[in-house]
């Protein structure tokens, strides 16, 4: 018992030094930075699915003591009140073998949760309040125009028949945009980041042989047919403001679409890939079909987003194009 015991206690202890490695790593390299602070709470995933989620709290502090003496205790408050959470929910949840879709959606609640901890953290700490910076984006407008003006672009553009005036409007449309969809912004950057962590943490706990399946082939995958009401209640909240001047319904249904796009832009492009692969097309066919669409990247993004919309609801793939293995 006490040698078992000792065993967890020496793999806790590792386990959190090698989460402070990869945050140091990122800290001290910062063109890796992006991606430790996203996947260093692996090793703590690592740890819940060998022993348990006790354990993984106390390695999570033991590495947060550590990462607070080489970068300062702002900095490891801020990282672990973004991704701490993260990392012991899905050590959890890989304990219990729930479902992917399960574990990225709540992965993704739980990273947009911790996303605004972390902002609320910064604005107490900084003294700056959430309208200072709205404030500062107002601002990026003009220095945007003294950065034309000394780099020439100015001129050029000048040259080119545009007016001073049009450039600022354009630019100040640009800020008006980042403004509208900035929660949705937020929204997209949680699932992105709970995604990549799950990918990164599936991957490591199946070559441990810690997971005997993950997610299936990326042409399987597909939205839920029930996610269609989000599409339905972000047009319907979208035209309600915009017919009803409710500013807040419109900018919800905006931001609802915004982060919707994505997901369906995915589904559509598995549909295709599917459909590909099923009628084993020509590599020559293949490679051009992805130049086609490069060329004409607005086309195919609607064209995927409304096979994104409809694939789950009529589901195509097994109506009309089934498997003809029982593996898929």
């Amino acid at each position: 018992m006490a040698e078992g015991r000792v065993a967890s206690l020496a793999e806790g202890a590792l386990m959190a030094a090698l989460a402070a490695v990869l945050v140091l790593s990122g800290y001290f390299i910062p063109p890796l930075q992006l991606l430790t602070n996203i996947v260093w709470t692996v090793p703590i995933v690592v740890l819940v699915v060998r022993q348990n989620l006790r354990l993984g709290l106390m390695a999570t502090f033991i590495a947060g003591v550590v990462i607070a003496l080489f970068t300062g205790p702002v900095n490891a408050v801020l990282l672990f009140a973004q991704f701490a959470a993260l990392g012991l929910v899905y050590g959890y949840l890989f304990k219990i073998k729930a479902g992917a879709g399960r574990m990225i959606t709540v992965g993704a609640v739980v990273s947009l949760l911790s996303l605004l901890l972390s902002l609320a953290l910064t604005f107490k700490l900084t003294g700056m309040a959430a309208g200072g910076l709205i404030q500062q984006l107002e601002g990026t407008v003009n220095s945007a125009m003294d950065f034309y003006r000394r780099a020439g672009i100015l001129d050029h553009l000048v040259g080119q028949g545009l007016t001073p005036e049009q450039i600022q409007a354009s630019l100040q449309e640009m800020l008006n945009l980042l403004k509208l969809l900035l929660p949705g912004v937020l929204m997209t950057a949680s699932l992105l980041a709970a995604f990549i962590n799950y990918l990164v943490a599936e991957r490591v706990l199946r070559r441990l042989g810690l997971l005997a399946a993950g997610l299936p082939p990326f042409r399987l995958w597909q939205l839920p047919w029930y996610a269609i009401w989000g599409v339905i209640a972000g047009l319907g909240l979208w035209q309600l403001g915009d017919y009803y001047h409710l500013d807040l319904a419109s900018r919800l249904g905006v931001n609802i679409l915004y982060v919707y796009i994505p997901l369906l832009a995915g589904n559509g492009l598995a549909a295709i890939i599917f459909i590909l692969e099923r009628f084993k097309v020509t590599p020559f066919l293949k490679v051009a079909l992805v130049v086609a669409a490069l060329i004409n990247i607005p086309v195919t993004l609607i064209s995927l987003v409304t096979l994104g919309v409809f694939d789950p609801f009529f589901n195509y793939r097994r109506r009309f194009l089934p498997p003809s293995g029982k593996g898929e």
